[in-house]
């Protein structure tokens, strides 16, 4: 993760810093916060008492370089937190719990057009470099053990935006995000099926 990491900013801002000489352009810094929704199925479904939740708190940021053009295009690369999915159902006096939490590295490129001086519509896609971490605990136990394991793997991601600029430099907007975390054979969704997760939120971003 680490190498792709590195490999994503290099990339990015080693584009940005050429093309920042030779076209009209800037550099920006993007943030996200809102919520995920992972479409996964619940994996105590059938156990009476059970509970599930699909959602949780979410964001990413975002840095890059975009040229100016009709549609302006640029490049990005960042990390995003995709939240938890769980799922609980009473078990032998206790409870049992499955969790999923995905986060990772990102690396695309985006579009933004202004549709006048202050409305604004904006795309991306790229490469997500997803870590998954999957957990079933029983509690209460006293030797506070877990079913631990962490996938690492890369999918896709596109987005699509809107909102308002306030000025050259600053736009707050709403953002939805769809990420694909491959081949999740984890005890959330209980199969080996590629993983869709969802995310709603706010943006902003600072160009300089």
């Amino acid at each position: 993760m680490r190498k792709f990491a590195t490999i994503a900013i290099a990339l990015a801002l080693g584009t940005a810093s050429s093309a920042a000489l030779a076209d009209d352009g800037n550099f920006f810094v993007n943030a996200n916060a809102g919520a995920s929704r992972y479409n996964v199925d619940n994996p105590f479904g059938g156990f009476e008492g059970n509970s599930f939740s699909k959602t949780g708190k979410a964001g990413a940021l975002r840095v890059g370089y975009r040229w100016s053009s009709v549609v302006d295009y640029g490049v990005e690369a960042g990390y995003g937190f995709l939240g938890n999915v769980t799922a609980r159902v009473p078990a032998y006096g206790g409870v049992t719990r499955a969790q999923d939490q995905t986060r990772g590295w990102l690396l695309g490129g985006n579009l933004n057009h202004n549709i006048n001086e202050h409305w604004y519509v904006s795309a991306r896609a790229g490469w997500f470099r997803a870590r998954s971490l999957y957990e079933v605990r029983f509690t209460p136990d006293p030797s506070d053990q877990s079913l631990r394991s962490v996938v690492t793997r890369t999918g896709e991601y596109f987005g699509l935006g809107g909102g308002y600029n306030f000025n050259k430099n600053f736009s707050l907007g709403l953002a939805y995000d769809t990420y694909r975390v491959p081949e999740n054979d984890n005890p959330v969704s209980g199969d080996t099926k590629s993983a869709r997760i969802g995310m709603y939120s706010l943006q902003a971003e600072y160009r300089f």
